[in-house]
């Protein structure tokens, strides 16, 4: 039976996220050390996108309640004029 890991807050997935990512970029690690680190890396990103699905919940719940529309799809490539 697997251990059960303890989730960290999403910043906190971010910052470790970013180490594991260091550390496979170094290179310098053997390959067991490195699927570890990669599974790390996998449990991590599916906790960060579980946060950010529970953030947009939210969000849409406060929209909902205070009357405004639906949230709406952010497009980097327009600019205001």
């Amino acid at each position: 039976m697997a251990a059960r890991r303890k989730k960290l807050d999403y910043e906190a997935s971010v910052t470790e996220l970013e180490s594991l990512v260091a550390r496979l970029e170094q290179g310098d690690i053997s390959l067991e050390e490195s699927l570890k680190l990669y599974e790390s890396g996998v449990l991590l990103t599916r906790d960060c996108q579980e946060a950010l699905n529970a953030a947009e919940q939210k969000v849409q719940v406060l929209l909902q309640q205070s009357g405004q529309s639906n949230l709406v799809d952010f497009d980097t490539n327009t600019s205001e004029s």
